[in-house]
């Protein structure tokens, strides 16, 4: 009953943000404008403000003439500075933290983070939560099982915590929706020990009504359901005796923390047994509540979403909306329409094929074309002014003037030989339809781009279940028929043997999960963990090359 009564309020409270929007969405320059001036107007007494003239901008063009483009190399200076203690830097409000991205190996980088972007991230969230439970209101019987990393993971020589935003926004919700909406401790995603850490999550989870998944990659998720099954006996036996197993590698504290989700349940392990027995123990069933997933659901991320329907059968699944450390781009709106958010930050846009151009022409939200690739800009109350996050995003429709965007791929990650310029995108898309046509599931794979003997690409994959020789010809002739498909230098440079025909190498098994552990052991959170389908960086490259096995046996120059 209390549960209903927070769900209602939150949908109450958050009905003004969303009412806000709405309005927002029919003068969308204007509310652009307004969340420009807010920003630039709290720190013009800033070093930076005051080298950039904030006092005198009035406009869009003025702030456009005023302050250059900037990527993380450009502010690090200040950054650093902030880092080490320095105040009245980049923002009038000092940060009391740093936002550290999710880059997967690797120097990170530190995003500052005020009250202030905490406060455009919430606008963010009241919207989207406002317009979940409009579309999955089932929502509300239960509780969100909810996977983040951890807010601190160390300090600035200043003694500022860095971390992640997503564990810091936990934190910081009030406790009533700490404790019924979203119960599971702060502390299980402390634990170190990568088995321990899934165990105690799955352990605790079983003792609860769960009607939402939400978490940010798609693969935790889906290596959490194989954990279901791989220790459901263990997990059954645990819930009858209320005892915990795996629980030697965990600090001292977490037995405490965990404990009112220990109690013994003979009635529940009855029915997890059934289940069970009946080769039924799946997570739809384990929590027959269970009415939405969220999380990434675009370009790369969708590749791990193949399994969702063995694990989770018709239970929808929506995309988290596109966001990073550095800020949050849109907005849920429905599950086909995601709006840029037009409430939290300042947007601008450069065509994702002119960001090299000596003249390129920076946009703003109204002036971008359906079906357009564009990098987007972020200026925030962090201290991010005009800043190239290398995101690439499509518009693929609107809502009144604000623009509907989808993530594509980061700007960077792009491969050419001869001028093929092949994205991770079309990469992903093309393994998606070979495996498709053949009928084969993968676990993992990743595209590497290969000079010798001569110029062409392999792809490395983990299927869920070993493949033949043949098998792999086949896999390896699709794949390169789908990348002429998608992108016709790529087709040309085939033709005339510029680039040879793609090969196809078998990991073994377990290779992507071996991965992930090794990354987690080196202080990568593994709810952030992405592996890049296209040309991985080299660490990654030289760990999987240990998993190899012998390459598709077709001619390099053949068709």
């Amino acid at each position: 009953m209390f549960r209903n009564i927070l769900y209602k309020t939150f949908s109450l409270l958050s009905t003004q943000e969303a009412t806000a929007f709405e309005k927002d969405s029919h003068n969308c320059e204007d509310a652009q404008l307004r969340k420009l001036l807010q920003i630039i107007q709290n720190n013009a007494s800033t070093e930076y403000g005051k080298k950039y003239q904030f006092n005198s901008i009035k406009s869009v063009a003025d702030f456009q003439k005023a302050v250059p483009i900037n990527d993380y190399e450009s502010l690090s200076p200040y950054i650093e500075r902030i880092a080490s203690g320095a105040q009245n830097i980049l923002t009038s409000e000092p940060p009391f933290m740093f936002a550290t991205t999710s880059g997967t190996t690797g120097a990170r980088k530190l995003i500052p983070v005020t009250n202030a972007y905490m406060q455009e991230f919430r606008k963010a969230s009241a919207i989207s939560g406002y317009y979940l439970l409009k579309h999955f209101p089932a929502i509300a019987h239960g509780v969100t099982l909810s996977i983040f990393s951890p807010a601190q993971d160390s300090l600035t020589t200043a003694g500022l915590p860095c971390g992640a935003i997503s564990g810091r926004l936990y934190l910081k919700e009030p406790f009533f929706i700490r404790k019924f909406i979203s119960p599971l401790p702060y502390e299980i995603c402390l634990i170190k020990d990568y088995e321990a850490r899934y165990y105690t999550l799955l352990r605790c989870a079983l003792m609860l009504p769960v009607t939402c998944i939400y978490t940010l990659n798609p693969s935790t998720i889906a290596l959490l359901s194989r954990r279901l099954k791989t220790h459901a006996e263990q997990l059954i036996n645990d819930v009858a005796k209320g005892t915990i197993s795996l629980t030697s590698s965990m600090p001292a504290n977490i037995e405490k923390v965990i404990k009112p989700f220990l109690q013994a349940d003979h009635v529940r392990a009855r029915y997890l047994q059934k289940l069970l027995a009946d080769g039924q123990f799946t997570p739809d069933k384990v929590w027959p509540g269970l009415a939405l997933i969220t999380c990434w659901t675009k370009a790369a991320a969708a590749f791990y979403l193949q399994d969702f329907p063995e694990f989770f059968g018709s239970t929808p699944v929506c995309d988290i909306t596109y966001g990073a450390s550095e800020g949050r781009g849109t907005v849920f709106l429905s599950p086909e329409k995601q709006a840029l958010a037009i409430r939290s930050h300042f947007f601008e846009f450069i065509e994702a094929d002119k960001m090299t151009s000596d003249n390129k022409e920076v946009l703003t939200a109204t002036q971008l074309q359906t079906g357009k690739e564009y990098n987007i800009l972020f200026t925030t109350s962090g201290g991010l002014y005009r800043y190239n996050i290398n995101d690439i995003v499509q518009v693929v429709g609107w809502h009144n003037q604000i623009p509907l965007l989808e993530f594509l791929h980061k700007s960077g990650n792009i491969s050419s030989f001869t001028g093929e310029k092949l994205t991770e995108s079309q990469v992903t898309q093309a393994v998606a339809d070979s495996t498709h046509t053949h009928n084969i599931t993968l676990r993992f794979f990743t595209v590497i781009p290969e000079f010798r003997p001569e110029p062409h690409y392999q792809l490395w994959l983990e299927p869920s279940h070993e493949l033949d020789q043949n098998q792999l010809v086949r896999l390896s002739e699709s794949f390169d028929q789908c990348l002429s498909q998608l992108n016709s230098e790529y087709e040309v440079k085939r033709a005339s043997h510029r680039l040879g025909s793609a090969q196809v190498f078998q990991l073994s098994a377990n290779s992507y999960e071996d991965l992930r552990k090794h990354l987690v052991a080196q202080g990568i959170p593994d709810a952030q963990i992405k592996i890049s389908h296209l040309n991985p960086k080299e660490e990654i490259k030289e760990i999987l090359k240990t998993k190899l096995g012998k390459a598709t046996t077709r001619s390099l120059i053949g068709s």
